[in-house]
């Protein structure tokens, strides 16, 4: 038996550090909002055992839809996995070049000489700028499960500063774990980081284990630590979405001045997933920080469901089949007032906070068991008929009360036939 084993089954209190239980001491001064959305889809998105891997053609439409939406920069792959990988990796490069797309191409990586050297043949080979995210796991219980300590953890960042410079790619630091490591080890590896003039760095909810008050402690402790040592930092924010929590906390880190914001279209990604980078780009958009075509998104998201082998739930946020529709008569009697106004945005907003018109879609008021008149008389405005006309209220309403599930255009239309 291991010698150690004793004493290994027990580790410090360390291991449980979560920046959930460290209270926020705002950075001086306060940044800027500045964050720009980072598609991590081709990357993080597709470790999930669950999701399709899409073919070469497949991922440069994809590439495609991320331009179009207004995505500027994304993580295209981890070309150090295998020769396969780094073949395709250097062919969305060439891709993006030749296309002229205005994306930031990022790839993947360990903080290890062979992952390195792969980023460095796709910059070599397409004759493009990458940016190296190199990613190292720094928490205390990753350290004490794999045997690392801190000062390997420096020798990493340092050699891997030093290989970046030396093929002339911008090496992103890129630190798993990071909500539960603790102020000391982070003092360390921040300070390696400063002796190797990192100059982006990518802090990671790695497990989803942050609150929105817990990753804000952490962006505010980090901001002041390279502040005060006089070393300006560009900040990054890679969350997964274990508690639910991953877009709260990535609108919490783009609030904050991170200036890169990670995101997997429709939120695919290992275990519960990633951000979803649509409800950031929605958010975004609608917050009026940054602009979007939300019509593209819609076509992304659209194109990536089957690709990626993933249903779009029904109630998904802006982009569910029924996130427009309603059947309530409270409702469709605000939306039939709206409409009368001749205003498309207030229709779309008066019961909806996310305007349908934006994504190329329209207010639906269906007609049930559960709707009145005004479901009728909105349906018979909308599609150019008497709504004023008693016959066809009575008799659509009549035949909804004993229907099962909401009419059909073409129901409607047969009994407005027979009442004429």
């Amino acid at each position: 038996m291991n010698s150690n084993t004793g004493r290994n089954a027990h580790p410090s209190p360390d291991v449980w550090f979560n920046w959930n239980s460290v209270e926020a001491v705002p950075a001086t001064p306060a940044p800027a909002y500045a964050g720009k959305l980072f598609d991590e889809t081709l990357r993080d998105g597709l470790q999930a055992p669950n999701i399709r891997n899409p073919s070469l053609e497949q991922k440069l439409i994809l590439v495609d839809h991320m331009a179009r939406t207004g995505v500027h920069s994304a993580d295209l792959g981890f070309p150090g996995s295998d020769p396969l990988a780094l073949k395709e990796c250097v062919e969305i490069a060439r891709y993006i070049a030749e296309s002229r797309l205005p994306l930031v191409q990022g790839y993947a990586g360990r903080t290890h000489p062979a992952d390195i050297e792969a980023i460095c043949e796709i910059a070599q080979q397409a004759s493009v700028h990458v940016d190296a995210y190199l990613f190292i796991g720094v928490s205390p219980i990753r350290q004490y499960v794999e045997d690392w300590d801190l000062a390997s953890i420096q020798r990493h960042v340092r050699a891997s500063a030093v290989a970046c410079r030396r093929e002339g790619v911008e090496f992103v630091l890129v630190l798993e774990d990071a909500v539960r490591c603790t102020p000391e080890v982070l003092a360390g590896v921040y300070d390696a980081a400063i002796e190797s003039g990192v100059a982006r760095l990518t802090l990671c909810d790695t497990v989803g284990a942050a609150l929105p008050a817990g990753a804000a402690s952490l962006i505010h402790w980090s901001r002041r630590y390279f502040l005060d040592r006089g070393h300006p930092v560009a900040f990054e924010w890679h969350g997964h979405n274990d508690r639910g929590l991953a877009l709260a906390n990535s609108l919490t880190a783009l609030a904050l001045g991170c200036e890169r914001v990670h995101g997997t279209i429709l939120g695919i990604g290992e275990r519960a997933g990633n951000a979803s980078l649509d409800q950031l780009v929605v958010n975004t958009h609608l917050d009026r920080h940054d602009s979007y075509d939300l019509k593209a998104l819609r076509d992304y998201c659209d194109y990536a469901a089957p690709v990626l082998g993933v249903d779009i739930p029904q109630n998904y946020p802006a982009l569910g089949r029924d996130v427009f529709k309603t059947s309530a008569g409270v409702h469709a009697s605000a939306i039939l007032k709206a409409h009368e106004k001749g205003n498309l945005l207030v229709k779309d907003s008066v019961y909806s906070s996310v305007p349908a018109s934006f994504l190329g879609r329209e207010q639906e008021v269906l007609i049930d068991e559960a709707s009145g008149t005004n479901n009728v008389k909105y349906w018979l405005t909308v599609n150019g008929y008497d709504s004023s006309n008693p016959a066809y209220l009575k008799k659509v309403l009549a035949m909804a009360k004993s229907t099962r599930g909401p009419l059909t255009d073409e129901q409607i239309r047969q009994i407005i036939a027979t009442a004429e």
